[in-house]
């Protein structure tokens, strides 16, 4: 049926989606940067963390015997001081990791779409229908499984250290430091990795469930086609991209040899001792325009050489315009050769 949302979303489609501040995102990716950054930088200011919490619980008893009003003033300010140092790097860290992180899903966005006022927001029959929605039941699901996945972890991580902790009432108060830091160094990386595969799976699952909701009728389809062919804009650019088609067809048919890298790149050489100094970069492209001079130089028996450093230094040089002094050598080996396939092809015949 062509009501039926059967057609994956064009460029359009997503453009116009993106403005609208549509885009895939996943709050695990973002929260997984925000909280790998806190745990590296608590391990970066682990010396500093120690101290900080050492001279907050000293502070009150430096001031034991002042008078109660000054030491609470005492003990007030410098915990107060000495708290606010350790929690500013981490608010940054997590504040800046987070933005990061939603920049590497969808990159710099800003849209007014999404505070726009509406009505349906404070609808009571709207807002009944997001709690029992489809995709709410899914986000449930998803917090029962992690919270399985971690418990799982903290299980693992308790088993292979129980025996570590079991020995500590015969090792004595010295142990417990070590022992204590072992399990959270452990308990850090397992919960770490486990956030990061969450991250991956819960992006995942966003990009297509938001590539499910942005697909089109076929009718969507064919209508912005036609849309976009009554753009004078696109128009103009299809005529131009197909001047440069045929252009690019006569120029490769008067090239003597054609330079790939492998499919990605192809350069048109063309070379005559009596018109042409130096050999002239005759026509050149890349991706599907490679591909189209390269099917062209096949239908018309021309040369084809792949020769990736040479490719890569050729396209640099523009169309029409002798190729550079350091080129001169590794371009005439390319001649030689053709000089070489022609004699050898008289040979034959």
């Amino acid at each position: 049926m062509s009501g039926e949302k059967t057609e994956e979303p064009t460029s359009k489609k997503l453009r116009d989606a993106r403005k609208k501040g549509q885009v895939v995102k996943s709050k695990e990716v973002s929260g997984t940067f925000g909280l790998l950054s806190v745990l590296l930088t608590i391990w970066a200011m682990s010396d500093l963390l120690f101290e900080s919490i050492r001279n907050m619980l000293l502070l009150p008893a430096q001031v034991y015997n002042e008078d109660f009003e000054f030491a609470f003033k005492v003990v007030t300010t410098g915990i107060l001081r000495d708290f606010l140092m350790l929690l500013v790097p981490l608010l940054v860290a997590a504040v800046f990791s987070s933005i990061v992180g939603n920049m590497m899903q969808f990159g710099v966005l800003f849209s007014g779409e999404s505070i726009k006022p509406d009505i349906k927001k404070i609808n009571p029959v709207q807002g009944m229908k997001k709690i029992f929605a489809l995709k709410n039941l899914v986000e449930f699901f998803k917090s029962v499984i992690k919270i399985v996945f971690l418990s799982f972890v903290v299980y693992h991580v308790i088993q292979v250290t129980l025996q570590d902790m079991m020995n500590i009432p015969f090792c004595g108060t010295s142990c417990i430091m070590p022992v204590a830091g072992a399990v959270m160094k452990k308990l850090l990386i397992y919960a770490m990795s486990a956030f990061v595969i969450i991250a991956i799976f819960d992006y995942m699952f966003e990009r297509y469930n938001f590539m499910k909701e942005q697909r089109m009728t076929k009718d969507e389809v064919k209508r912005e086609y036609k849309e976009m062919e009554g753009n004078a804009e696109i128009k103009g650019k299809r005529k131009e991209l197909h001047q440069e088609i045929l252009n690019s067809a006569e120029n490769t048919k008067n090239s003597d040899v054609v330079i790939k890298n492998p499919t990605h790149l192809a350069i048109g050489l063309h070379y005559s001792k009596a018109s042409t100094p130096l050999p002239i970069i005759m026509v050149k492209g890349q991706g599907s325009h490679a591909r189209f001079i390269l099917k062209v130089a096949e239908k018309e028996g021309i040369p084809v050489l792949e020769n990736v450093p040479l490719a890569h230094s050729l396209f640099d040089v523009d169309i029409a315009a002798y190729i550079p002094s350091e080129l001169i050598e590794p371009v005439a080996e390319v001649f030689r050769w053709i000089e070489e396939v022609k004699e050898d092809a008289k040979y034959q015949d």
